[in-house]
């Protein structure tokens, strides 16, 4: 009965998690919150994918390289089975509750050490949190990947109870809008 509760828990866990409404991290000592719209998603779009598409349907001409936000259940562009690009999606939030401008967490994270990092000791980093080195822009400020939208956020989190880490939060990608 043992191993059968265990194997039960074990695939509750393998469940992709509901992104939250809200979302928090502290930048430069300011905490930050964000609120999810439920009524948006961002698709990254890569240029290839344009040029594409857009030789095949006119239509598509709004549609820009890098985060592209849209309803949930419209395709940018349909899937093609000979097309090797899968698309990254993820949850779209705003500074404020259904309100403010839409904020896409791109799955970039910026760790500020207290101390010169070695490339060892940023691999024991990368390697603890399935994160990825990006850039190393000085000896103590380094980028890296991960999964886009709230993940982003979980992992910088986390990464700050390291005891080498000043600062650990995700980068955002605010929509501009026209005037």
């Amino acid at each position: 009965m043992t191993f059968v509760a265990l194997g039960f828990f074990a695939f509750l866990n393998a469940e992709p998690k509901e992104p939250p409404s809200s979302i928090s991290f502290v930048e430069g000592g300011v905490t930050k919150t964000f609120y999810r719209n439920p009524n948006l998603v961002a698709e990254y779009v890569d240029l290839k994918q344009i040029s594409n598409n857009q030789q095949i349907d006119p239509g598509k001409q709004g549609i820009k390289s890098g985060w592209n936000i849209r309803p949930p259940g419209k395709i940018l562009f349909p899937k093609s089975s000979k097309s090797a690009t899968t698309s990254k999606v993820t949850e779209v939030y705003s500074t404020a509750v259904g309100m403010g401008p839409n904020i896409v967490l791109p799955g970039i994270l910026i760790i500020t050490f207290s101390s010169d990092q070695s490339p060892t000791s940023l691999d024991r980093i990368a390697n603890k949190y399935g994160i990825q080195i990006l850039n190393q822009l000085s000896p103590r400020l380094v980028s890296f990947q991960t999964e886009p939208g709230y993940v982003s956020i979980e992992k910088a989190n986390a990464i700050r109870s390291e005891s080498n880490v000043i600062e650990a939060y995700p980068d955002i990608a605010v929509e501009k809008s026209l005037k």
